[in-house]
């Protein structure tokens, strides 16, 4: 997600499905390479802005999706 950008044009409240941290975690536990990216929380990038998420009930589909991504990579 590009919360930078989401700020700079004003689009007000992100919602989104999984953080930074969540991705990071399911990243490593997969055994992915690391990111060539910081991941970064996005009030941390964009302050003031407000957020709704993570969704705890897609963390599962979501973390799915990505093992599924790695797999057919």
């Amino acid at each position: 997600m590009c919360s930078a950008a989401h700020a700079w044009v004003g689009l007000g409240r992100i919602v989104y499905a999984s953080s930074s941290a969540q991705l990071t975690q399911w990243l490593t536990e997969l055994g992915a390479p690391p990111s060539p990216v910081a991941s970064l929380p996005i009030n941390e990038v964009a302050p003031g802005i407000q957020t709704d998420g993570p969704a705890p009930d897609l963390a599962e589909d979501v973390r799915a999706l990505h093992v599924r991504f790695l797999r057919d990579a």
